[in-house]
């Protein structure tokens, strides 16, 4: 009387899925300070969320904040900034080092889902990169950031 095997129909409300991500809000890197409209705190879309997290991982020397790293098993932030300015090592390996420790950090995001076109070039006071993010829903941003001096 009953099927014995039952078989859920696929809808298409299932295959799109939207991610929540939290509540995030915008914050301006060069004055350091949170944006606010009249005294509340104006929130992120979620493609300023993603930049914002971008702008993070490539700013964020690892283990410098220990609020990043309470109860997980991996630090936040990219050890390659231990190694800008020494000249023992070639520029090539540093750019590949970055090149990994971004990527891998940028991939945990849930929005992310690859990284590429890596350009690194050496600058005056450090490493410029420049590389192309593609998210989940297709969408493509490019991104551009120098790596040397921590400018905490």
């Amino acid at each position: 009387m009953f099927p014995s095997v039952f078989v859920e129909p696929v809808t298409e409300a299932s295959e799109n899925k939207v991610i929540d991500t939290g509540v995030d809000f915008l914050f301006d890197y060069e004055t350091r300070q949170h944006i606010m409209k009249g005294s509340a705190l104006v929130k992120c879309e979620d493609l300023r969320k993603v930049k914002q997290y971008i702008e993070n991982v490539l700013r964020t020397p690892a283990n410098l904040y220990k609020d990043y790293i309470k109860g997980e098993t991996e630090s936040f932030g990219l050890s390659i900034y231990n190694y800008l300015g020494q000249r023992s090592l070639p520029m090539g390996y540093i750019n590949s080092e970055l090149k990994r420790e971004v990527t891998e950090h940028l991939l945990k995001h849930p929005l992310i889902s690859e990284i590429k076109d890596w350009k690194g070039r050496r600058e005056k006071r450090g490493l410029n990169v420049e590389f192309t993010v593609v998210l989940t829903d297709g969408s493509v941003m490019e991104m551009s950031h120098t790596a040397g001096g921590i400018d905490v």
